[in-house]
Parts: C-alpha cells; sequence; structure tokens
C-alpha cells in the first residue's frame, strides 16, 4: 500500500522569531509509521522540524513542513504527484494563524481614529458593528517588523480561523482509506465517541482516532479507534493504536 501519514503539530509566525505552535511531539504518528514500514508499505510521511519521525530507510519519504498553510500546499502537491491507498491525518494542526501584531498604544489609536471618524455611532447596533468592522480592517494590518519590539506592556494579537486540513482530503483522494484524530481534555467514553463519530461523519472519514489528554502520560495512551458502522476498538499505548490502525487499514482497502 502507498500510505501519507501528516504528524507532529503546526506552527504559525508571530514574526521571524516568535511562533504559536502547539506540544504535539510526533510520537504516536512515528509508532504508525514505523508499523507500516515494518508491514512493507510506502510510507510519505508529512511532519514539522521539532517533531520525532521514523528513521530514514527504504520505503520512507519525509517532507517537511511548518505552517498550515504550507502543509495544504505540500499535500495538494503530493494528491498530484500520486494516489495514496491510505492516509492517517494525524498531525496536530493550528486552528488559527495569525493575522498581525499590535502594541496597546498603536491598537487603541487606530481604533479611537476610525470611531471619532463615524457619526452614525448613537446607538448600541451601530457601534457594535463599527466596532467589528474597524477590528476587521485593523487585522488586516500588515505586520511590518521582523521582530516585534518588547518594550510594550500589552501585545495584542489578532489571529484567524485555518481551513480544516481534514475537510479536503476526500474530494481530493477518494480512493484513500482516510484515518482522522480526535483529542479532547477531561471528557467521557460517550462525549469522546460522540464528538468522534461526528467529525467522521462530516469529514467522510472511514475511522476516527478519538483520544484524550488526561489518558495520555508515560507509556499509557488510550485511544479509542471509532469505525464508520459506531464501532469502537480501544486500545491502551501507542504501540497497540499503531497497530490497530495499521490492522484496520489494512483490512479495509482489501474489502474495497
Amino acid at each position: 500500500m502507498n500510505i501519507l501519514i501528516t504528524a507532529g503539530g503546526t506552527s504559525e509566525r508571530i514574526d521571524n522569531v516568535r511562533s504559536i505552535t502547539n506540544h504535539s511531539t510526533g510520537r504516536l504518528g512515528k509508532a504508525i509509521g514505523e508499523r507500516f514500514l515494518a508491514q512493507g508499505h510506502h510510507v510519505t510521511y508529512v511532519t514539522t522540524p521539532q517533531a520525532v519521525r521514523p528513521v530514514n530507510q527504504a520505503n520512507l519519504s519525509i517532507i517537511e513542513i511548518e505552517t498550515t498553510k504550507e502543509l495544504a500546499s505540500t499535500l495538494l502537491n503530493q494528491f498530484e504527484q500520486q494516489s495514496f491507498d491510505g492516509i492517517i491525518h494525524g498531525m496536530a494542526v493550528s486552528d488559527f494563524t495569525t493575522e498581525t501584531t499590535l502594541s496597546e498604544d498603536i491598537f487603541i489609536e487606530k481604533l479611537a481614529a476610525k470611531l471619532t471618524n463615524d457619526n452614525t455611532l448613537n446607538d448600541l447596533t451601530s457601534l457594535t458593528e463599527a466596532l467589528y468592522h474597524s477590528l476587521d480592517e485593523i487585522g488586516q494590518t500588515v505586520q511590518q517588523a521582523k521582530k516585534i519590539p518588547s518594550g510594550t506592556d500589552r501585545l495584542l494579537l489578532f489571529l484567524k480561523k485555518n481551513p480544516k486540513i481534514i475537510a479536503m482530503l476526500r474530494d481530493h483522494q477518494p480512493q484513500a482509506v482516510l484515518v482522522g484524530f480526535k483529542l479532547l481534555v477531561g471528557v467521557s467514553f460517550e462525549e469522546l465517541v460522540h464528538v468522534g463519530s461526528a467529525l467522521l461523519t462530516k469529514n467522510n472519514c472511514d475511522f476516527i482516532l478519538a483520544n484524550d489528554l488526561e489518558q495520555i502520560h508515560d507509556k499509557q495512551h488510550v485511544g479509542i479507534l471509532i469505525d464508520a458502522t459506531g464501532q469502537t476498538t480501544t486500545a491502551q499505548t501507542k504501540s497497540e493504536i499503531a497497530q490497530l490502525i495499521v490492522n484496520k487499514v489494512e483490512e479495509k482497502w482489501r474489502s474495497q
């Protein structure tokens, strides 16, 4: 099988020095990749600079990205070049990317200037609409500094929503066995399955691996693999999760 795996965590640049990222290490993705490779499959492994990854070997192609935008363009490029039998989308993708950054003084000056010039702000509705419009305009301010000065008491960081990468996978690779991931924190088994199943249906996945951050520590990593029929299988470690995913993907691929 020809397998695509995404793993690690994207980061979004604030300036040339600072970034916003998450705590994903890529360890689960590494375990899954190694298991597919051990079964003789070819793996294209898309990951991030700080994440762990399988050691270089035959049948393994590693591609590094940093931002969500780079991830999207890399995947689209890969989809133009080859067809995948299985896609394991385990990367922790940033929900938001940076739009611009302003010191509190500059922000207040810009907002005050915009509102002062508007003579129609005589009720709550018009004021609210003006604030939204002003924030939208200020958010589009181009960040000029390569390194934002630290001489301000408050720094206002504007974030805008990233597109959902998982939403585009089925459209571009309709033949692939698609596995998505969902991480929640401090929820019940029932809630994990409910949210995971909703994600599966929304994005037309074959499987979702739902897990709770509070059940990931040391050698333990509890993961619930949900299929399209709602059936669940629980694994207790990264190694067990990796083997479970490989088995299910192979089984689904053979039955197609």
